[in-house]
């Protein structure tokens, strides 16, 4: 992901980044073909074109899964919680490409072969200033290391958290608060309590279902290696 800032200063060096908004990405029709197009991705909100995402979800075999929440710099959906990783397919990217993104966000080095396809989402979002519109691509990664292990990006992210895939659901579903660990971008804990205030409103009923089937898939190979 870009930056559409100037970081503070680091040990005394500024840390300067492209403005996010320019980056180019591929418009895609109703379908999610691409049309040809390429778009800034500023133009591709404003005039609400379909666009292809990255999601990926972590989970542990204990049943656990780490869930973020966005930074308050984000131009959609600031602060609230979102699945472990995201972002945009930069115009002409593959899986092989955009996977940088777990890396840029948590730290974590990971090949494009390791991750699963769990699913494609079609997604419509409306707000006053912007139109979003998404075709989310899905996966699904086991890995095992403590939340502390991870590195979030601290202007990708306000906070890392560990949740149990059970009561995550609830929480979508029913808005059933969850005390959450958490580990932010400074290497500080930084525990929360998950409301449903916490929740991307748009997202609510689409996301409780994927993360259902992030429940099943791994329920799924657990039991298989156990054969």
């Amino acid at each position: 992901m870009r930056y559409a800032y100037v970081s503070a200063a680091t040990d005394g060096v500024l840390m300067a980044y492209q403005d996010p908004q320019a980056e180019l990405l591929d418009v895609l029709d109703a379908s999610g073909e691409p049309t040809g197009e390429v778009k800034a991705r500023a133009a591709v909100h404003r005039d609400g074109d379909w666009h292809r995402c990255f999601h990926l979800w972590i989970v542990r075999d204990d049943g656990y899964v780490l869930v973020q929440r966005r930074s308050r710099h984000k131009d959609v959906e600031p602060n609230k919680i979102d699945t472990t990783v995201g972002g945009h397919f930069a115009s002409g990217e593959t899986l092989h490409h955009v996977v940088r993104e777990v890396e840029e966000e948590i730290g974590l080095t990971v090949p494009a072969d390791d991750l699963s396809y769990l699913e494609t989402r079609r997604l419509e979002r409306y707000y006053p200033e912007l139109t979003d519109r998404e075709f989310q691509d899905v996966y699904v990664l086991r890995q095992q290391q403590p939340l502390e292990h991870y590195l979030p990006h601290q202007f990708e992210l306000t906070a890392l958290y560990e949740a149990p895939l059970v009561r995550l659901i609830d929480l979508y579903e029913r808005g059933v608060s969850l005390p959450v660990a958490g580990w932010d971008g400074y290497g500080r804990r930084n525990d929360s309590l998950l409301s449903a205030s916490d929740v991307i409103e748009h997202d609510r009923e689409q996301m409780a279902e994927t993360l259902k089937k992030v429940q099943a898939w791994l329920e799924m190979h657990l039991r298989l290696e156990q054969r």
